[in-house]
């Protein structure tokens, strides 16, 4: 690699690892909304996230949107397709948790989003990459990357253990075949938003060839991916609207939870964007690449905001050791798969 792609693909990667704090944290402001209701949040939140920052980024960077549009429809109804299975995918993994708690549900749903969006991609389009040296890196980061994450899955477990034992908490759903086919489903649908990206390049390239710069062209991507992932969720929050009544919480107390709902959606929209800008640049396996670096971004962001923030507080001496030793793996199977 010549010196002047080696520093465009550091850029890249850096927009990526952005990519992955961002992801990683955009949930911290619901914490300021605790009187409102999970449905209150993510009905803000997916508005913001994607409806209104998808489209006006692709309107400000997408010149002649709507002729793109126009002569790629075939791959229009392609990426929403995915769009529509990663917001049933979204939606899943809120159930996911539910059913089998956080320190079961997460690690097999994480795995699984992090293996199927990296390696069905490259398997798909065309699996010889996979035994070239860097397909090998990639194969060798992502299972160093899985040991990472069965090491947070441990940490957790312990964790929420210890927490049952000194605390009252909600209880979990016991139907255990339910819930697991619920996070298998969730970690496959999950990285549908990838799929969506790799699909969508003659989007991208169509884009570019009126005018766009290649730096954004994925925002044509996004705006009609996530808008049929919205769809989803919209009918998630209007069926608990019914459910819960909480449809009222907006009559009060609205100002300051507005705010905070809506910046995580902004977070989130630019997890998505900067993934996006960095992904397009790195070759054929830029979006295996980028996905497995952002994922584990993610988990690493959010659970240093978690410390940071108390949510391991009382944690026992295993428990942070396991967390530890799963930091350590994450980062490493960050840094093989950046080499």
């Amino acid at each position: 690699m010549s010196r002047g792609l080696g520093d465009v693909y550091k850029r890249q990667f850096l927009l990526i690892l952005l990519a992955g704090g961002c992801s990683g944290t955009f949930a911290l402001p619901f914490k300021h909304n605790s009187q409102w209701k999970w449905e209150n949040n993510w009905f803000i939140w997916s508005i913001i996230a994607l409806l209104v920052a998808p489209w006006i980024m692709a309107f400000i960077s997408i010149p002649d949107l709507e002729s793109v549009y126009a002569h790629e429809s075939n791959t229009v109804l392609l990426v929403a397709f995915f769009g529509l299975l990663w917001g049933i995918g979204a939606i899943l993994f809120g159930k996911g948790i539910d059913y089998l708690g956080v320190s079961l549900s997460l690690p097999i749903m994480q795995g699984l989003i992090n293996v199927v969006g990296t390696l069905m991609p490259v398997i798909l389009r065309n699996p010889s990459e996979l035994l070239t040296p860097t397909g090998l890196k990639l194969l060798t980061g992502t299972v160093i990357i899985l040991a990472g994450i069965i090491f947070f899955a441990i940490a957790g477990h312990n964790r929420d253990s210890k927490s049952r034992q000194t605390h009252s908490e909600t209880p979990i759903k016991k139907n255990f075949r339910k819930g697991l086919i619920i996070c298998l489903l969730a970690g496959i649908f999950g990285p549908m938003i990838n799929f969506a990206f790799v699909y969508g390049a003659p989007l991208q390239e169509k884009a570019v060839a009126t005018g766009a710069s290649s730096l954004y062209a994925a925002n044509v991507i996004w705006s009609i991916a996530l808008s049929a992932g919205f769809i989803i969720n919209l009918l998630e929050c209007i069926r608990l609207f019914g459910k819960n009544q909480s449809w009222k919480t907006y009559r009060h107390r609205t100002t300051g939870g507005l705010i905070m709902a809506s910046l995580a959606g902004v977070l989130w929209y630019l997890s998505i964007m900067f993934y996006g800008m960095g992904g397009s640049f790195m070759g054929v396996l830029g979006a295996s690449v980028g996905w497995a670096t952002m994922q584990s971004t993610a988990i690493i962001a959010g659970n240093v905001a978690g410390l940071a923030s108390g949510e391991w507080k009382g944690a026992t001496r295993y428990a942070i050791r396991m967390m530890v030793i799963g930091l350590v793996c994450l980062i490493g199977g960050v840094v093989v798969i950046a080499l």
